[in-house]
């Protein structure tokens, strides 16, 4: 007869052992997740990206798309804190500072987005995007002065969105 101790061991390697075939990884549910998210499934979306995080709460990816799919869902709020737990679990995601700088604008946060925007730009000096968006909230902060330095950055960057807000605002 077996020990209890042998057979817990048993049930226990037995409980883990998943045979490769049948195993299902965080990035097969972020794959899922931003297929459904493209196509405008937004809530299942989240259904993929909340069963990533289960498997490994510590992937800043799977937030850092949740926080897209809370966001183009409307959930600016949820949108910000899953981006800021993606920036304390990868401090070097300049996509998460940037998205969350959007989602701080959208909800109202426009000093907060500034900020946000500025540590994008920092760590990152050659995204036209982040000084459009800077731009985009140094124009809501009335600050159009600043908002002209940005776009035109942003245009010399590459960035064509900027051109139509320079010619609009800046003369």
């Amino acid at each position: 007869m077996f020990s209890r101790n042998v057979v817990v061991a048993l049930i226990i390697c037995l409980m883990t052992f998943v045979p490769p075939s049948l195993a299902v990884n965080v990035d097969t549910y972020l794959h899922a997740g931003v297929e459904k998210s493209e196509s405008g499934d937004y809530r299942g979306a989240l259904i993929e990206f909340n069963k990533a995080i289960e498997l490994d709460p510590r992937n800043s990816s799977a937030y850092q798309y949740r926080g897209v799919a809370k966001a183009r869902y409307g959930d600016f709020e949820g949108s910000i804190i899953d981006y800021s737990k993606s920036i304390e679990l990868d401090s070097s995601s300049t996509e998460s500072y940037a998205n969350r700088g959007i989602a701080k604008a959208r909800s109202g946060d426009v000093a907060g987005a500034v900020l946000d925007f500025d540590v994008a730009i920092q760590m990152n000096p050659d995204d036209g995007n982040a000084y459009f968006n800077h731009g985009m909230a140094m124009e809501m902060s009335n600050d159009l002065q600043h908002a002209c330095l940005d776009w035109n950055q942003a245009v010399e960057l590459g960035d064509q969105q900027s051109i139509s807000f320079l010619r609009k605002y800046c003369k």
